[in-house]
């Protein structure tokens, strides 16, 4: 059932910090609840419940194209095996990634970002994390860029990742795509510092599991940035969220937050 939340729909990533009552819900990899993660059954089903956004991944397979896939090997949400970028794009979109799930959504194949850019609305917002470490992490700026151009798609979209490089390439040949920095506590030393921050020049932070910090929020904050944090760093509590003015969350429980969410606006009202 979807929200019947009243408040409208949030649809761009560069509103001012701070500014929201409670934060976005975003689904992670969809509504993974009910469907294939990273499928576009999922990113759907995750709009109609009332989702505020989805989260994503992509990844660069053998001939440098895109595809819509979490882990850097296929068996476990496909019917493919061995890593992602020893198979072409055409090879990854032919596998069942649904089938794994129920036998409801066999034949669901990983998307890629332009399907999805497609089968949702343009002002949806979606948040697309770039897998890559060593090889390729500029050629994936360069792709994921070159698709939200061809779809205009530079307000709703947010592109994140671990990678500075990716995200420094991503800002210097297409500034005006929203940039998503995604950090965790556990790096080494001084990566976990943020030391390379001044080149992603991020709109916003997102913290790993468990890396959530007030103090850096606010000093987030303070720089004209925002955070995207896990509901389950503030034990999935509106009312934390809300204290701390946190302008989003991402969510393996979506359902669930979004019942959340509407009560706490409810009461808010």
């Amino acid at each position: 059932m979807a929200s019947d939340m009243t408040t409208p729909r949030t649809t761009r990533w560069d509103f001012p910090p701070g500014s929201l009552p409670l934060p976005l819900v975003i689904a992670h990899r969809g509504d993974q609840s009910n469907a294939p993660e990273n499928t576009i059954a999922a990113f759907t089903k995750a709009l109609e419940l009332g989702a505020d956004g989805i989260e994503l991944d992509v990844r660069l397979t053998r001939d440098n194209e895109l595809v819509v896939f979490h882990d850097r090997c296929l068996e476990r949400t496909s019917n493919g095996f061995g890593p992602v970028n020893h198979r072409t794009q055409q090879e990854v979109l032919a596998f069942d990634a649904g089938s794994w799930f129920s036998p409801e959504f066999y034949g669901e194949h990983p998307p890629t970002l332009d399907e999805v850019f497609e089968s949702l609305p343009g002002d949806f917002l979606i948040n697309v994390d770039m897998k890559v470490i060593m090889k390729g992490m500029r050629l994936i700026a360069h792709k994921t860029a070159e698709i939200v151009r061809r779809h205009a798609r530079w307000d709703s979209t947010l592109v994140a990742s671990f990678n500075p490089i990716s995200l420094w390439e991503l800002r210097t040949i297409e500034p005006k795509i929203n940039r998503g920095y995604i950090w965790s506590k556990n790096h080494p030393f001084p990566i976990r510092s943020r030391i390379f921050s001044p080149l992603v020049q991020a709109d916003w932070y997102d913290p790993a599991n468990d890396s959530y910090n007030t103090k850096l929020h606010r000093q987030f904050q303070a720089k004209g940035a925002r955070v995207l944090a896990w509901d389950l760093d503030f034990d999935r509590d509106f009312e934390k969220m809300a204290g701390v003015r946190l302008e989003a969350i991402v969510t393996d429980s979506l359902q669930e937050m979004l019942d959340r969410k509407q009560e706490w606006a409810d009461r808010l009202a």
